[in-house]
């Protein structure tokens, strides 16, 4: 699925994801929203219908969010990888090398060339940090607040009323702990 995320801001800015083909590809780095490097993906033999997700941090976007008959969440799952820095323009320029542009735009590249999702399962009490969201239904109040901490519950409101900013166009860090997604950190993109 092709995410675009055009102006957030009230006044007008625009940022755009650049989703493009790539190789999905794993590595032994960890995803924080300081990777420097691609973010380990989670790839399809990590999760069928007859296991369970296997513990990792992984870099997705979620697609949707839902409750489930246990009090917990459901959540739909986009694999991706999120390269920043150096990483970022080395797999922009072999992706896009009649671009025109030196490096990757605003320092980071995201690639999702299999876009088939997967359903997670996560705690009423997993740990969530948002970077931006909409708090009240005006624009004048979106804004940047770091980590900052809203409970599932929340999480799932702000998935059910993307009016003025869709949280389904940002890339989230989610950490998988026996089975289940115990924490999830929304990715500022600029």
């Amino acid at each position: 699925m092709i995410k675009t995320m055009m102006g957030i801001f009230g006044a007008g800015a625009a940022s755009l994801i650049f989703l493009t083909s790539g190789s999905l590809s794993q590595t032994g780095a960890v995803s924080t929203a300081e990777a420097s490097t691609v973010t380990q993906s989670v790839y399809q033999n990590t999760y069928t219908e007859d296991t369970t997700p296997a513990d990792g941090t992984y870099t997705v976007f979620i697609n949707e969010i839902k409750r489930d008959s246990n009090g917990g969440f459901n959540l739909t799952i986009d694999p991706i990888n999120w390269y920043i820095g150096e990483a970022a323009n080395k797999v922009f320029a072999k992706e896009n090398p009649d671009s025109g542009i030196d490096g990757a735009p605003d320092g980071y590249y995201i690639t999702n060339t299999d876009t088939t999702t997967f359903n997670y399962t996560a705690p009423a009490n997993a740990q969530v940090l948002m970077q931006i969201y909409d708090h009240t239904g005006s624009w004048k109040d979106i804004d940047t607040k770091w980590n900052e901490p809203v409970s599932m519950s929340k999480l799932n409101a702000i998935f059910q009323k993307p009016d003025l900013l869709d949280p389904t166009v940002f890339p989230y860090h989610i950490t998988v702990k026996d089975g289940e997604v115990v924490k999830i950190v929304q990715q500022y993109i600029p």
